[in-house]
């Protein structure tokens, strides 16, 4: 079996057509649906960027593999004394190479972009796109490279192909008329209205509505594509523009694998898996177009999978599946369906069922982790949401939030004021999972809690931030958010006295 593995950066199942959405732009990754299951609440377990291909890379939380964030200690993996991978959870592209004999093939500027050279090791094989953006890669660029490669080998038997398209994070590298085509293509999301976008004036953090490209004020790189801020619909639906039109883009250059396939015959003969290592915000918890908290609109990401003489011959209503589920559980799933053994030290399980048309039930709860812009854990339970802030970065973020996804999809209403007996179920399944994972012997340190007094300050300093809120008019907002951060502030009367400037004699 051949294997191609399409990785989308900061993709919201909700505007691809698979999942419903009104404009049709996606017409490529609709023709990967249309012979393969959808999953519907498939979640990152450690988001964003860096944390969500670690879990991908070792099959493990990033509790334990120590990947929480992109910064130094943060983003740094915990290896063995023998600076080597575990043997009992080796890295995927590692077992399917060595257990199944595959060809594993990357195709990203990843382990460049975030200083993660251990990504390397999940390949045999690793081409590195032009880096025609800067620091970031072209959807072009991309599937350039991989034309190339399977005009020379991709008639070869047992390869694993990883692509990865940045283009959907901002900022938006499309022109004026792509953006154009996405706003011709049908109305933008009904929410955020105008009300709800008029109180988001007075939420904070990096992202929000008066801090869209940053903490610290920055203007647009590009107004012609996107706002300066959000201060209104006009604004919004000219962000979600350039977003779709993005989206539409790596679209266009998915069309063009999916030909190549077709050209050389083996289109019948290769598995398709269509992800995104995170979503994306546009407007949960004021925040938009940024992935910061450990909610749905971040962690959920689209899954799709066209697995040949196998996806292609269920009926229609066999076609998706609501349960839910970890990114963790794709290696075993894969596994399974190449009849290869699964690690015993892998977190995840195998959902292959799923893809064969059999009855099968997601999980009971899932524990999600956003260590990047926050430090927070979340509990997803039936239709409820429990989100834990143990360090608020640069956001309004309360302690403690509960939300019932079914009433309030946009979590607006927090539940946890009235009905915090609601909660208590999904603290005690969060208090289970960190002692399973952290509280044991043996256990390696969590990150969230050994660097929880620094917190997450890699793109947003609480300081220089507190200083962003006073400079702009924002005193209010700044004294709400330098009494939520109370204990994380330098105290410049705790400086030792050993350490303190002797005074000057007269």
């Amino acid at each position: 079996m051949r294997i191609i593995y399409i990785d989308v950066d900061s993709l919201r199942p909700d505007h691809t057509s698979p999942y419903g959405y009104a404009r049709k732009l996606t017409p490529n990754i609709q023709s990967i649906a249309d012979k393969g299951v959808r999953f519907d609440e498939y979640h990152s377990s450690d988001t964003p960027c860096m944390p969500s291909r670690a879990g991908m890379t070792t099959q493990r939380f990033g509790i334990t593999t120590g990947v929480i964030g992109h910064q130094g200690n943060d983003g740094d993996l915990y290896l063995t004394e023998s600076r080597s991978q575990r043997g009992n959870a080796p890295f995927l592209g590692f077992h399917l190479a060595n257990t199944g004999g595959y060809l594993t093939v990357g195709m990203t500027c990843f382990a460049e972009r975030h200083q993660a050279y251990w990504f390397h090791g999940n390949f045999m094989e690793f081409l590195r796109p032009s880096l025609s953006l800067g620091i970031d890669e072209d959807a072009a660029d991309v599937t350039d490279v991989a034309l190339d490669w399977l005009d020379r080998r991709g008639k070869d038997d047992k390869w694993f192909l990883m692509l990865n398209f940045w283009d959907a994070h901002r900022d938006y590298q499309i022109d004026k008329a792509t953006l154009d085509r996405a706003a011709a293509s049908g109305p933008a999301p009904a929410w955020p209205d105008e009300d709800t976008i008029a109180r988001h004036q007075t939420l904070y953090g990096a992202a929000t509505a008066k801090d869209l490209h940053g903490a610290y004020g920055d203007p647009s790189p590009d107004p012609e594509i996107t706002p300066h801020a959000i201060t209104g619909r006009a604004d919004f639906e000219q962000l979600i523009n350039g977003y779709d039109g993005a989206i539409s883009y790596i679209d266009h250059h998915i069309g063009r694998i999916l030909e190549k396939l077709e050209e050389l015959g083996i289109d019948g003969e290769t598995a398709i898996v269509f992800t995104a290592d995170h979503g994306e915000a546009f407007g949960e918890h004021g925040i938009y177009g940024e992935h910061a908290y450990a909610h749905p609109a971040t962690t959920r990401v689209p899954l799709i999978v066209q697995w040949p003489g196998v996806t292609d011959r269920l009926p229609e209503e066999k076609r998706s599946h609501g349960g839910l589920f970890y990114h963790l559980d794709f290696g075993p799933t894969l596994c399974d369906m190449l009849g290869l053994p699964t690690p015993e030290g892998w977190h995840g399980k195998s959902f292959a069922p799923v893809l064969r048309g059999e009855d099968f039930a997601g999980r009971d709860h899932l524990i999600l982790s956003q260590g990047v812009h926050t430090f927070q854990r979340a509990v997803r339970k039936g239709d409820l949401l429990y989100i834990r802030t143990l360090h608020p970065g640069t956001y309004k973020a309360d302690p403690e939030a509960l939300y019932d996804l079914a009433d309030d999809p946009h979590m607006t209403r927090d539940l946890m004021p009235d009905r915090p007996e609601l909660a208590a179920p999904l603290k005690a399944d969060l208090a289970d999972w960190w002692f399973e994972y952290a509280g044991r012997p043996g256990s390696m340190p969590d990150k969230m809690q050994q660097n929880l007094t620094r917190g997450p300050v890699l793109y947003s300093d609480p300081e220089r931030y507190l200083e962003r809120l006073e400079s702009s008019g924002r005193r209010e907002l700044a004294a709400d958010y330098r009494t939520r951060l109370s204990g994380f502030l330098r105290d410049p009367h705790a400086v030792p006295a050993h350490e303190k400037p002797k005074p000057t004699p007269n």
